[in-house]
């Protein structure tokens, strides 16, 4: 599908309605959604903004192309032999290095919420200083890392893990400024 031939107003109830609607795993709009794409407004999604996503490939590092089986359903031999196969994929080069630090960058991204910060500094203020240092210091030393592993895929990746980066950035500002208006 392209992003033409949506409306600006057409929207799906839910993550999974747009799932289905546009035919892409609801792991790909659950992703658009942590990525900060435009689409999610309230509780509807709006289905021109996600198109575009997907289409520019912003989507590209983080798609699950099958289900993972995670929770209670996912026996310790599925996880065991998911971990074997991800083994093997690193081994034989089918998972490069960059796309390992970008895997990794979002689960640390995850974990610098706004608990974790405000554990380390009590002044509101500090907590954006806090994460720039923090997400600057991460994103050089796995730029450095990629330099002497894969030198060729160093500088995309750093290009996009800075975009990925801003993002995250700009959605922990906007929470903050949030969190304090509540208060």
């Amino acid at each position: 599908m392209k992003p033409q031939d949506f409306d600006e107003r057409e929207a799906a109830d839910s993550m999974r309605a747009a799932a289905s609607r546009l035919g892409v795993p609801l792991e790909l709009v659950k992703h658009c959604k942590r990525q900060g794409c435009p689409a999610f407004r309230g509780s509807r999604v709006y289905l021109r903004p996600l198109v575009e996503m997907i289409a520019n490939q912003e989507t590209e590092a983080d798609t699950t192309l099958f289900p993972v089986p995670t929770g209670p359903e996912a026996s310790s031999e599925t996880v065991e032999d998911f971990r074997d196969l991800l083994r093997v994929a690193i081994q034989c080069g089918f998972l490069q290095v960059s796309e390992i630090l970008e895997i990794l960058l979002a689960q640390i991204i995850n974990r610098l919420d706004y608990a974790f910060l405000s554990a380390i500094s009590t002044r509101p203020k500090c907590e954006a200083k806090v994460f720039d240092k923090l997400t600057r210091a991460i994103h050089e030393g796995f730029g450095l890392a990629l330099m002497l592993l894969d030198v060729d895929a160093t500088d995309k990746y750093l290009r996009r893990s800075a975009a990925t980066l801003e993002r995250a950035r700009k959605k922990f500002v906007q929470s903050r400024s949030i969190r304090r208006a509540c208060k």
